[in-house]
């Protein structure tokens, strides 16, 4: 018996309940690797911050050290920052607006790390709630014959546990996939801070 037929018997042995758990699970798989490809794009388009910074800090002439900036700044994470160096305010406004704008570019950070949290810690309990389903009609449907056969009872239990095995293959992309933006966000929030507080400290 071939793979695609196994998958074909088992969705068709499911019910509602069943297939609406399969469409739940396999819903979440694509909304967390699409935030995976987005985060790693996203990434990439990062990677010559420091770069954005060092021309910045080279630059004298205020024009210029933002078009510099601007050219590695992909993400215009810094540039929002880096403008309100020479505007003309009191040291509390600019230090308010550093903070909102330390606060939008943080949240930008931030973008699609609760979906695969969501997804790393509750798709394992999704595919284990199939399981259990799965495994409950089968004991109902002996029980309703009469005859309690280990034979009939493996197949469909084995199907059930497919289940838990889609959840977990679900889960654990997203987890490893969390951590590994999480701290990669820790880096970029504290360089974000610390270019804040230079800009702050340059007007006081």
């Amino acid at each position: 018996m071939d793979n695609s037929f196994n998958l074909q018997h088992f969705w068709s042995q499911g019910d509602a309940f069943g297939h609406f758990t399969v469409l739940v699970l396999l819903l979440m798989s694509i909304l967390s690797w699409g935030v995976i490809f987005m985060r790693m794009s996203m990434l990439m388009r990062l990677r010559d911050l420091d770069k954005g910074l060092a021309a910045f800090w080279h630059n004298k002439d205020n024009d210029s050290r933002l078009s510099a900036m601007k050219t590695f700044d992909k993400e215009n994470l810094l540039t929002p920052i880096a403008q309100l160096e020479n505007q003309a305010m009191d040291t509390a406004t600019l230090e308010r607006k550093l903070s909102h704008a330390v606060r939008l570019a943080h949240q930008h950070l931030d973008k699609g790390l609760t979906l695969l949290a969501t997804v790393a810690s509750s798709a394992t309990f999704v595919g284990l709630l199939g399981t259990v389903w799965g495994i409950y009609r089968t004991l109902t449907s002996v029980a309703a014959q009469g005859q309690l056969e280990i034979a009939n009872i493996i197949g469909p239990v084995g199907e059930a546990l497919i289940m838990t095995a889609f959840g977990l293959v679900v889960a654990l992309p997203a987890l490893f996939a969390y951590n590994f933006f999480s701290r990669n966000n820790q880096n970029l929030q504290t360089e974000l801070d610390s270019f804040a507080h230079d800009i702050l400290n340059n007007r006081k």
